[in-house]
């Protein structure tokens, strides 16, 4: 849409001033433009002599005056991701708005735009003045004491000499490179006003471009990828070593290691002693959202979570058909939390293994065990099983008859097979 026209002085000829395009763009992902840009670098000079650094990158990621933003942050984002291809960091400037706080007009500049402004030294004061024009007019030598308070500085009338301020590095070179965007209250949204693309100072590199601060932000794949990567205990830097496989090179993965490292340490301490009430706000979601789902959980005097258990509607369909006889197993080994997972099991018709519940426990005791058996037969509808299967462990002896009065108890035989060689020695193993 042509929105300005104007008759230049020099000739007869009419020069577009504006062109606003009626097509709203959508910003890439930043992560995107690691895979999908290989810019060069273009050197032109100014009718004045000055020259410009200007890098060809894809005409996509390119602004062009008209294009047209629904919000600021999309324009914004937008030249950020502009700038990250061409190796420049860039800045909010001055915004103006309207009356009820509607940005009318807001620019990105370049970081080096403007001139950084020479702080002056502040000046002795009058006291200290007097004090060193006396001193330079008395003939005798100062006393030690004396000496000694001025060196420490700690008397009522002495005052620190001022610091000179801090010398930081030169960054602004008055570069005139940005973008301006413009609010156009007929379409509600903005447009691309003005844009200079050359810049008066070289460029980062592509080899370089990875340590810019924009490459270093994490995506949602790239935080999705180290929660998945620490449920099964890997590290950071080993995940980093992942996506680098994926993405074929370190300076294509879009992010560094140290963010990797410091998104697992903000995991870590946000979780922080909230892992036990996270897990069980996880099994009241898929109670709430999966009809069938049952969960129960125990908490001890200092509200650390000892005892969970839970089974889906899937294996309370399968009991009533597969639940003649189970089996118990409480020996796999302790997690992290010191908590031993125990799965109850059966086998279909098919004669494949299938689980109808399980359990997390803190301590292998008579007592977690008859929790967990009374919190079975509470999500079965209290239908026992003819047989339970479990291994010689003196607790689990005690809780089967306490709970289950119908059931039969019987002993793995794969348990009593590994025990066989201790209990009636070598030889007589070697016959059975």
């Amino acid at each position: 849409m042509l929105r300005n026209l104007e008759r230049r002085k020099e000739g007869l000829f009419w020069e577009v001033q504006i062109w606003v395009s009626t097509e709203v763009h959508t910003p890439t992902v930043p992560s995107e433009v690691h895979f999908r840009l290989t810019p060069s670098l273009e050197l032109s000079y100014t009718p004045g002599g000055s020259d410009l650094w200007v890098r060809k990158i894809e005409m996509e990621f390119t602004p062009k005056v008209g294009m047209l933003f629904k919000t600021v942050k999309e324009g914004t984002d937008f030249y950020q991701i502009y700038a990250l291809a061409c190796g420049f960091k860039s800045r909010l400037s001055t915004a103006k708005t309207f009356r009820d706080g509607k940005i009318r007009t807001n620019a990105i500049v370049c970081n080096r735009q403007g001139f950084k402004e020479r702080r002056k030294k502040p000046a002795p004061s009058t006291k200290n003045r007097n004090t060193a024009s006396s001193s330079e007019n008395s003939n005798t030598a100062p006393s030690t004491e004396n000496s000694n308070t001025e060196n420490s500085n700690t008397g009522p009338g002495n005052n620190p000499p001022p610091k000179d301020p801090k010398k930081t590095k030169i960054t602004r070179f008055g570069c005139r490179a940005w973008m301006k965007l413009v609010y156009d209250p007929k379409q509600e949204c903005y447009f691309v006003k003005e844009f200079v693309e050359g810049h008066n100072h070289t460029l980062c590199s592509v080899r370089n471009r990875e340590f810019q601060k924009l490459s270093k932000n994490l995506s949602l794949y790239h935080k999705q990828t180290i929660l998945d990567h620490s449920k099964v205990n890997i590290g950071p830097t080993q995940t980093y070593r992942i996506c680098k496989e994926y993405v074929d090179g370190y300076s294509n993965i879009g992010a560094s290691l140290a963010a990797f490292k410091n998104f697992q340490r903000d995991v870590k301490g946000f979780i922080g002693s909230k892992d036990g009430q996270l897990f069980v706000d996880t099994l009241q979601k898929l109670s709430d959202t999966h009809k069938g789902f049952y969960y129960a959980y125990d908490k001890n005097n200092e509200d650390n979570l000892t005892k969970v258990f839970w089974c889906d509607a899937q294996a309370r369909k399968n009991y009533p058909l597969f639940g003649d006889t189970i089996s118990y197993d409480p020996t796999y080994g302790k997690n992290k939390y010191c908590l031993v997972f125990t799965p109850l099991n059966g086998v279909d018709n098919h004669k494949k293994s299938i689980t109808f519940g399980a359990a997390l426990l803190s301590n292998e005791d008579e007592q977690s065990f008859r929790w967990v058996f009374t919190k079975f037969l509470t999500a079965m509808g209290n239908k026992e099983p003819q047989c339970i299967l479990t291994d010689q462990d003196p607790a689990i002896k005690n809780a089967v008859p306490a709970v289950f009065k119908q059931a039969h108890h019987r002993f793995c035989m794969w348990h009593i097979m590994q025990k066989l060689n201790d209990k009636v020695g070598q030889t007589i193993s070697k016959e059975t």
